[in-house]
């Protein structure tokens, strides 16, 4: 997912026709939560596997690569030189495209000062509020292994008048503290140009998953699992398997989706959507609650999705009892745009966190669970058109 805040500040509701089975609105008058099945434990083993993998973008191989891993002898696995990585498992009808991103939200080394402290920017959009930052461990990435790092600024006793009264903060109040001198910091093998990710570690809170990287291992995931169940289980459709890269930047992967020969028919991103369920979000702007299944987007900031595409999944998922709910979001793009400009029919399949882009992302595994379960269906049972 992409924050696209800075380029629209909008704040309309949307309307989005009749209600649907499962929508916030319901829950808030009393309606539970549609449980998931047992495979939801299993699916809480892969998030957690997926998330604690460091993926940051420009630098996602320990993701791609650990997929690779587990999509050999499932069909055809091939990359791109940008670093895409596609498996294709082919059948008879339609060639469907699901894809996700591998790439997390990360920081970058821009200098490192006599003393052995790391001036940092982010590795995205410079859009992410930096209490969010401040205080973090990170995980370097540096050339002779990880190496652990805090997120520091000016605190207490050693702050200034100024310093003191500054409602802001910009990347020149904050550095990473490894520690150690210039010359150790040097012989660890951090430098210009050393990434860094989150690393708090991925703890379970009532139902609830929370950590960094939510945001797209859950999509991750749902590719895993579904390449596993359709392993057991062919498919309708002629499928591929796309993990894409650098999305948190600008969608760069996703741009180059279809080239050496590859087509596709219909395609469909899997990143998390939005969760609305919390004090702080009007129920009118996202009507969409952990627990209540995937939401089917409507549109985001970039493109319109398919009205066809989000019919043949409501009527799936209405036959197979699946939660899903709908959203129109803004201040958000995907990969999606960018399958639209390549010629396919597309729709954003969204399981709801809560948090996004901040290290205490939280989702609840079973909209994780039901999202593979919704793609199993549609593409084992649903007629091709």
């Amino acid at each position: 997912m992409s924050d696209f805040r800075a380029r629209d500040e909008e704040r309309t509701a949307e309307n989005q026709g009749n209600p649907r089975p499962a929508t916030a609105r319901a829950a808030r008058a009393g309606v539970p939560a549609v449980e998931g099945g047992g495979d939801a434990e299993r699916m809480e083993t892969l998030l957690r596997e997926l998330c604690s993998l460091p993926g940051p973008t420009g630098q996602e191989e320990a993701v791609t690569e650990w997929v690779r891993r587990e999509w050999e002898g499932r069909g055809e696995v091939t990359s791109t030189p940008v670093g895409n990585l596609f498996l294709r498992m082919p059948g008879p009808g339609p060639r469907v495209l699901l894809a996700a991103h591998a790439d997390e939200l990360s920081l970058i080394v821009r200098s490192v000062t006599a003393d052995g402290f790391l001036w940092v920017l982010p590795g995205e959009r410079d859009l992410f509020s930096s209490p969010y930052f401040i205080g973090q461990r990170f995980r370097l990435l540096a050339d002779h292994g990880p190496v652990i790092g805090i997120l520091a600024t000016t605190t207490g006793h050693a702050m200034t008048p100024e310093q003191r009264e500054r409602t802001r903060m910009g990347w020149d109040d904050l550095f990473v503290d490894v520690g150690m001198t210039a010359a150790e910091v040097a012989e660890a093998g951090i430098h210009v140009g050393t990434r860094m990710v989150w690393d708090p570690g991925i703890q379970k809170v009532g139902r609830l998953l929370v950590g960094k990287a939510m945001d797209d291992r859950l999509g991750v995931a749902v590719l895993v699992e579904l390449s596993r169940r359709l392993a057991e289980r062919p498919p309708r459709f002629d499928v591929t398997f796309a993990l894409t890269v650098q999305e948190e930047i600008g969608m760069i992967g996703a741009s180059s989706v279809a080239r050496d020969g590859r087509t596709f028919d219909i395609g469909f991103i899997i990143d998390n959507g939005l969760a609305g369920d919390i004090p702080t979000v009007q129920d009118e702007h996202v009507p969409v609650r952990l627990g209540a299944g995937p939401a089917l987007v409507h549109r985001d900031t970039s493109v319109h999705y398919s009205r066809r595409l989000i019919a043949r999944m409501h009527a799936v998922a209405q036959s197979h009892g699946i939660p899903v709910q709908d959203v129109v979001l803004y201040h958000y793009s995907s990969d999606g745009a960018h399958l639209v400009r390549q010629g396919m029919e597309t729709l954003l399949v969204a399981p709801p966190i809560r948090y996004s882009h901040s290290p205490f992302e939280a989702v609840d595994p079973r909209d994780v669970e039901h999202a593979v379960r919704l793609f199993e269906a549609f593409l084992t049972e649903a007629a091709p058109e």
